[in-house]
């Protein structure tokens, strides 16, 4: 993966109007000069604590979509302590989403390609976004690194759902995170390093399994010694497959 990221060519567009304090809805644009017609919306990780759009991988990850003639709209939303919990995030996701696909028209694109990519709570917001987006807006989807199972964190992370949650009631967490609740039909790539050590590679093995009994179209790619968020890693070899496997699939 390239180590040189590249200026969105608009900066801190807002997707809707704020209706909270906390973060702001802003989004980063990534326009390249000869579109193939397919984008995307980029949804950061951080684990619903920190991160941005402008952060390293993300901007590293625009970069080469750009390259590959892919538009990108990479969007902020509300978190822990800093504007919301889950509902608020996934409000925004979903926000960003409907504000992208009434422009890309506009800027000579296909709105029927209109995909989303996240990584890791990103990935998490994106699978519950793509369930819940009308139907026919989202083309395709990619999780890499994502949280499926937010009743299973063990360690420092297992204080993560009562936080984003609201409440300390386990089958609600359950419940609500992507393996048991109501899938994209969407084709979804997952991705996922098996030396992660915050997020099992088994969630993404059972989450695939769960929608490969459903009859959904998945894919699931497991890169040996790759970490948890191996996009920051820009020289690994994970890094550099992992980006050509999501700009195939989302350019499908």
């Amino acid at each position: 993966m390239e180590s040189l990221a590249i200026a969105p060519a608009a900066t801190g567009v807002r997707y809707r109007t704020r209706i909270a304090r906390g973060i702001a809805p802003l989004a980063d644009l990534y326009l390249p000069t000869d579109p193939n017609g397919a984008s995307v919306v980029l949804v950061h990780g951080g684990g619903f604590v920190v991160g941005s759009r402008a952060m390293k991988p993300m901007r590293l990850l625009a970069a080469r979509l750009s390259s590959a003639r892919i538009s990108v709209c990479a969007i902020d939303y509300r978190m822990i302590f800093r504007g919301g919990r889950l509902t608020e995030a996934l409000d925004d996701v979903l926000a960003a989403h409907a504000f992208w696909g009434e422009r890309v028209a506009g800027y000579g694109l296909d709105p029927a390609r209109v995909s989303m990519i996240g990584l890791s709570a990103g990935g998490t917001l994106a699978i519950l976004a793509a369930a819940r987006a009308a139907a026919g807006t989202v083309h395709r989807l990619v999780s890499c690194f994502g949280l499926y199972e937010l009743d299973q964190l063990q360690g420092p992370a297992s204080m993560l759902p009562r936080l984003l949650f609201g409440t300390s009631d386990r089958y609600d967490w359950r419940m609500r995170s992507p393996h048991h609740a109501e899938p994209p039909r969407v084709p979804t790539l997952l991705l996922h390093g098996d030396d992660d050590r915050l997020v099992p590679v088994e969630q993404a093995r059972r989450l695939a399994a769960r929608r490969e009994e459903l009859g959904l179209p998945t894919k699931l790619v497991v890169y040996p010694g790759a970490p948890h968020g191996f996009f920051n890693v820009t020289a690994g070899a994970a890094a550099s497959a992992a980006t050509s496997e999501l700009i195939a699939h989302v350019t499908g």
